[in-house]
């Protein structure tokens, strides 16, 4: 993972002309938060965190004896490309069971339907060549209208992937599986920045970007499970709130 948040920040630098960072360590005691951010006039806000858990809460969080959780969050100013989203999860339990997962999606701004099919394409590549249907980890809440239980879940684009809950165990087969789904996800979307963020847009695409990112910060705040209960506002906003937020 150092060479992907390497590759990250080279990217981000690349496009923002800028190579400045921010640092920042949250530590409430269940977690070490390692937050990292850069700031710019293309990507306004892109951030890397890294986590070393210290207790085990199923489901989700059983990495006592030994755990890595990596996350890239980017929020660029074209309403024409959505925020990138990431994890990825390494974790021994306590009890020598092991897991590998991740996700990775594009939140639903004004893009063009032909980008999110070139993305979606993508990452289907990625699992062919892996030999794994693409249908077994759409992103969960996929199509499903904000009401009832996912009221405030995110807009997601269905471009992306969930590896999380799949009962994937640790082995070098499934972390170059799951490390592919994350990188070449990545890159692909920094790919579609570059070609989208000089283009012009108007109050209507500024308009989806507002929305958004409200949705986004409502997701983090009422529907997410572990940002409402295990990693603190303090950690999880400095990676992944939006750089602006209009009601």
């Amino acid at each position: 993972m150092a060479e992907v948040e390497k590759e990250f920040f080279s990217q981000v630098t690349a496009l923002n002309q800028d190579a400045g960072i921010q640092q920042q360590v949250v530590d409430p005691g269940n977690a070490r938060y390692e937050i990292r951010v850069a700031r710019g006039p293309v990507l306004e806000k892109a951030a890397v965190m890294t986590a070393i858990t210290r207790v085990e809460e199923p489901p989700f969080v059983r990495g006592l004896r030994w755990n890595r959780f990596f996350e890239l969050a980017v929020h660029p100013k074209t309403p024409r490309v959505g925020m990138l989203h990431a994890t990825f999860v390494v974790q021994v339990a306590s009890d020598g069971s092991s897991s590998i997962g991740g996700t990775i999606d594009m939140m639903r701004s004004a893009q063009d339907p032909a980008d999110l099919a070139w993305f979606r394409a993508g990452r289907d590549a990625v699992f062919v060549r892996h030999g794994i249907d693409p249908a077994k980890y759409v992103v969960g809440g996929c199509g499903k209208p904000n009401e009832g239980a996912w009221k405030w879940h995110r807009p997601s684009t269905c471009t992306g992937a969930s590896i999380f809950g799949t009962q994937l165990e640790v082995n070098e087969k499934n972390f170059d599986f799951v490390a592919e789904v994350f990188r070449n996800g990545m890159e692909q979307y920094f790919d579609l920045v570059r070609r989208r963020w000089q283009e012009p847009w108007g109050p209507a695409e500024l308009e989806a970007q507002q929305f958004m990112r409200r949705r986004w910060l409502e997701d983090q705040l009422f529907w997410d499970l572990l940002s409402r209960k295990f990693v603190p506002y303090e950690a999880w906003a400095a990676a992944n709130a939006p750089p602006e937020v209009r009601f």
